[in-house]
């Protein structure tokens, strides 16, 4: 699942800054003339997606930008301005309460006021458990992108008028985060005759219902009958198509567009009195230092521990993407998960240990910033006493080398999306894990990952994610060298801009409203 995840990055465009893009050429789209339609929020938007079909799509853009608004899911993220990040929080989407009978089964009931939008051959009814159950069974179909990502279920049934009760497998904490997956919609399986679910209409029982245009541009507009109180707050918004970020900047200075997503570079030269910003910190996104502990002299953790001594990894993020954030890796779920700078900072204070074997230090090429970003930490290293040549290899060869073969001494490069914590921790830094590239893991922290990936308590798997954490780097394997932080400005028409986008979810634009 992360090769396949990372062959789909390498594929993906050059641009590190942005979120990910498909090579799909996009057109610019210059909106008309004239002031922009009352309560419209305007946003200029890199990319495309291939097609609409969220089961079988993996789309950042569709996710954020896309079909995937148009439609709901059981849960959703906790996206409102208060909410305070990082976080991962799931509440009720189309359901109204849920439960966990036992460690190994949940009962979801679905919301009485959840109804299907109509359309005219479609007339609108209640969202039924039979299109929770038809549609997450076609969720993880054999073939299905997504199959995998309800892996710990074992059967879904209907229970009653209004109840979807989960058996699983095993224990998973992360059970809910997978149903509050921006691909895990649910559809109305009787909307869909004659329908191609590819390029056809998007139809949906939520906040907003769905258009794309011939130019590209994606369009929402606010459903009056939604249940859901005071959502969204905007009558409306746009996904313009641009060609690259300093046309979304262009569109902003002509009025043409009320929010884009720029470089520091771009903002740095920006009016401040007339634009304001927010930086979105992507969790499960961005660059990992790692460490081969299957070749001498890594093999030693006091040698692994110095080479972690020796990087000032902010430092290094000035120098390439300007914004960024350092970390274990593993996306969290409360702000109480995150390690303090104190902690953080004993793992890059380790004291040093002669080495004198030559080390070379592979640099995925996915763009300038990955580069300068990777050059960076080899200067810190050789400036601490490390021989260390850097070997920039292409996107083919990093996955290669470093994913497949395990053929590196040291690497840095672009993690493969991971939006779950136990995907991260299970899969990169378990001894037994599908995607353990370092030679991590030891029998206490193999025991604390296990423990956190079934532990439902959620005061009892805070504690266990700090001290997994903190296993993990003192074991100085791998880290999150720098996190993928975007910048988006805005002019004084928005209030309340997303600050976050959990798992590529759009949930936070149905809160922001327009003056």
């Amino acid at each position: 699942m992360v090769v396949a995840a990372l062959a789909l990055l390498a594929a993906c465009s050059a641009d590190p800054t942005p979120t990910p893009i498909p090579a799909t050429p996009t057109p610019t789209l210059i909106p008309t003339l004239g002031p922009p339609p009352e309560g419209t929020l305007r946003v200029a938007v890199i990319g495309a997606a291939p097609h609409q079909d969220l089961h079988r799509l993996v789309s950042e853009w569709a996710t954020l930008f896309g079909a995937g608004l148009g439609y709901n899911r059981l849960f959703r993220f906790v996206a409102d301005p208060s909410t305070e990040l990082p976080s991962l929080r799931v509440e009720c989407d189309l359901c109204r309460s849920w439960r966990f009978v036992d460690d190994t089964t949940l009962e979801v009931k679905l919301h009485p006021d959840a109804w299907w939008q109509g359309a005219d051959d479609y007339a609108s009814r209640p969202v039924a458990p039979l299109d929770v159950l038809w549609s997450l069974e076609r969720l993880r179909e054999p073939g299905s992108p997504h199959e995998r990502l309800l892996d710990s279920v074992d059967v879904i049934e209907v229970v009653g008028e209004s109840t979807v009760r989960f058996r699983l497998h095993h224990p998973d904490a992360d059970l809910l985060l997978k149903l509050a997956s921006p691909y895990a919609v649910i559809m109305a399986p009787d909307s869909l005759d004659g329908v191609n679910l590819r390029t056809g209409r998007v139809l949906g029982a939520g906040a907003w219902r769905y258009v794309r245009g011939g130019s590209g541009q994606v369009t929402l507009t606010a459903w009056d009958d939604y249940f859901r109180e005071g959502e969204p707050a905007a009558n409306a918004v746009q996904f313009l198509p641009v060609s690259d970020l300093a046309t979304g900047v262009v569109l902003l200075d002509l009025d043409r567009a009320d929010m884009a997503q720029v470089t520091e570079q771009q903002w740095a030269q920006m009016d401040h009195e007339q634009y304001d910003s927010v930086v979105v910190d992507r969790q499960g996104r961005g660059v990992l230092f790692g460490i081969n502990a299957d070749r001498q002299p890594l093999a030693d953790q006091a040698a692994r521990r110095a080479i972690f001594g020796a990087l000032d990894p902010q430092a290094a993020i000035a120098e390439s993407f300007g914004i960024g954030w350092v970390g274990a890796g593993m996306p969290l779920i409360e702000p109480s998960w995150r390690l303090d700078d104190a902690t953080l900072a004993l793992q890059f204070d380790a004291p040093g240990v002669a080495i004198d074997a030559p080390l070379t230090l592979t640099i995925g090429n996915f763009g300038e910033a990955f580069v300068t970003h990777g050059e960076a930490l080899a200067a810190q290293l050789r400036d601490a006493g490390f021989d260390i040549t850097t070997d920039v290899v292409s996107r083919g060869a990093y996955l290669d080398r470093v994913w497949q073969q395990r053929d590196y001494d040291l690497f840095v490069g672009p993690m493969p999306p991971t939006d779950t914590p136990n995907a991260f921790m299970l899969a990169l830094l378990h001894s037994r894990g599908a995607s353990n590239v370092t030679g991590a893991g030891s029998a206490e922290l193999d025991a604390l990952i296990e423990a956190f990936s079934v532990e439902l308590n959620a005061a009892n798997r805070t504690d266990l994610a700090r001290r997994a954490q903190t296993a993990a780097l003192d074991g100085a394997w791998l880290f999150m060298a720098a996190g993928l932080s975007e910048r988006w400005a805005f002019n004084e028409r928005v209030v309340d801009p997303p600050r976050a986008f959990p798992q590529g979810s759009g949930d936070g634009w149905k809160y922001v409203s327009v003056e």
